[in-house]
């Protein structure tokens, strides 16, 4: 009977270790889809597609940057691009990496972003900050839902130099 018994709580073990193991991988898979998002909206944005960049987006998104007032739709995102790609097509943006986090229906990405905007004295001009990105789960596909930035004072053009 006791070895029955041991024979029964091992394989509980096995099932709890596994199960673990699922559950990071699982974990570990949304993670880089979440970062593979953060890419295309980077892709997105420095080729100037409007359309690429929206579509990442959700109907029910948030979005204040650049220090201005929250603006909620697809349309806000719009009229705050378009200007920016028209005016200026070389303009690009570096992504460094703080955070990252999913559950089940939310993700977050975060970190220090540089805009290199090329001047016409053949300079380039940068702003940069703190972005954080939340996805929201869609019909199994993530969207985001809140697109936030600031400026910090813990950041600098230079911390991009390794990029």
């Amino acid at each position: 009977m006791i070895k029955i018994m041991q024979n029964i709580t091992a394989a509980a073990l096995l099932v709890v270790a596994n199960s673990s193991l699922i559950l990071a991988d699982a974990e570990a898979a949304e993670q880089t889809a979440i970062r593979g998002l953060m890419q295309q909206w980077l892709r997105a944005y420095n080729a100037k597609d409007i359309d690429g960049l929206l579509s990442l987006y959700s109907d029910k998104i948030y979005f204040a940057n650049n220090g201005n007032r929250i603006k909620q739709g697809p349309a806000a995102v719009r009229q705050h691009f378009s200007p920016q790609f028209t005016a200026n097509t070389e303009t690009t943006i570096n992504f460094s990496e703080e955070i990252v986090a999913v559950s089940e229906t939310l993700a977050h990405i975060g970190g220090k972003y540089r805009v290199n905007i090329p001047q016409a004295d053949g300079d380039t001009a940068y702003a940069y900050g703190r972005v954080l990105l939340i996805f929201e789960k869609e019909d199994d596909q993530w969207k985001l839902i809140v697109d936030f930035d600031n400026t910090a004072s813990d950041i600098s053009a230079g911390d991009f130099d390794h990029d």
